[in-house]
């Protein structure tokens, strides 16, 4: 089992997690980021936040992957 550190990317500001969750693999992961982001992303929209929201996934190893959330607003073309 590996230790996955969720480091949050918000108002351009990255916000380190420390803690960090025990998973089995590096799918365990990409599902935790996901809700973890939509989560993210839900509570941005609602404060009308910045049009991007990310986490970046690491190990002690470093960079394992990042997860993205960005939205636009216009006009109808």
């Amino acid at each position: 089992m590996t230790r996955y550190f969720f480091d949050v990317l918000s108002n351009g500001k990255l916000t380190s997690d420390h803690e960090g969750a025990i998973l089995p693999n590096i799918d365990a992961a990409r599902k935790e980021a996901t809700l973890a982001l939509a989560d993210l992303a839900r509570d941005t929209l609602r404060s009308e936040g910045p049009p991007r929201v990310g986490i970046e996934v690491r190990t002690s190893d470093g960079p394992a992957f990042e997860a993205a959330f960005q939205w636009s607003l216009g006009p109808k073309r």
